[in-house]
């Protein structure tokens, strides 16, 4: 199992507005058997970090994953555990006109091994 962090990421109101309404995780298996991918997502309050998504699902080989999530938090994380390290995953924030906040864009080569 290969687990990965995209760290915490900052998303406090500038002018009154967040910079990102919503994370695109993408998720695509380069492996030749399925693999089992297993999401958790969290926000930050004070101190105290909260998990507000848990999704565990199966990529087929070769099959490329998106999914969506809301983040209307001034702080976020989200925690990947694989089956196989031949998963690659990035995330993308998004603002309200769906445009990419590219301070909050993680490749796969910028998530974090835990």
């Amino acid at each position: 199992m290969a687990s990965f962090t995209t760290g915490l990421i900052e998303n406090t109101l500038v002018n009154e507005v967040r910079p990102t309404i919503t994370f695109t995780v993408k998720i695509t298996n380069d492996d030749t058997v399925d693999a089992t991918v297993f999401i958790e997502g969290f926000f930050v309050t004070g101190i105290t970090k909260t998990t507000y998504v848990l999704e565990l699902f199966i990529v087929a080989p070769g099959e490329v994953a998106a999914r969506i999530y809301d983040t209307p938090f001034d702080e976020f994380e989200f925690q990947f555990m694989t089956s196989s390290d031949a998963v690659e995953i990035s995330g993308w924030g998004k603002d309200g006109a769906g445009n990419l906040t590219t301070a909050h864009r993680v490749v796969a080569k910028e998530i974090n091994p835990i």
